[in-house]
């Protein structure tokens, strides 16, 4: 099938083709999610010749990735909203069924585009250190143009679990803000 350059361009940015990949390099539109959906297509093409059982189990070590570093973890907002506020209590208190319920909760307020975009440059930055596979950082930056992301999940609940004071930083540090 052919592409229009005003049709929706495929790569999943919601752009027209002539604004995004059909677009000269340097005249692309360069919104969050334009630039996430091209960096999934680069994604594609590295995990492409895996195949499923080794797809699956790098999507398997996602929920990790956020006990590499703290550029993996989601801010939080410096005034907690409820939810952050009891997924910390029941982190602390060593409530497994409270805290789950409330970080996913707390992960759909914190979701955003550009959040998810920002944890994307954070693996890649990870991968040219040396520090993520570049096949689990593909993994990942495929998982975070899901609609849910288990990413974006574990790095809210692993900044929870930090705020709490329950878990140490990737480096080692006891951190008790709040």
């Amino acid at each position: 099938m052919k592409v229009s350059r005003n049709d929706p361009c495929p790569c999943g940015s919601e752009l027209k083709v002539k604004h995004c990949c059909g677009a000269e390099p340097g005249l692309q539109v360069t919104t969050p999610r334009a630039q996430l959906a091209r960096l999934q297509r680069d994604a594609v093409a590295i995990v492409g010749p895996l195949g499923r059982e080794r797809f699956g189990e790098l999507y398997d070590e996602i929920i990790y990735l956020p006990e590499l570093d703290l550029s993996l973890h989601l801010r939080l907002p410096g005034v907690l909203t409820p939810q952050i506020k009891y997924a910390i209590d029941a982190c602390s208190a060593h409530d497994d069924d409270g805290f789950d319920s409330a970080v996913r909760i707390a992960a759909g307020e914190l979701d955003t585009i550009e959040r998810r975009l920002e944890l994307a440059e954070a693996l890649l930055a990870l991968r040219e250190r040396g520090l993520v596979h570049p096949a689990l950082a593909a993994v990942a930056i495929i998982d975070l143009n899901q609609r849910e992301s288990a990413l974006v999940i574990s790095s809210v609940a692993q900044a929870i679990a930090v705020a709490s004071g329950d878990e140490r930083t990737p480096s080692g540090l006891l951190v008790a803000t709040r």
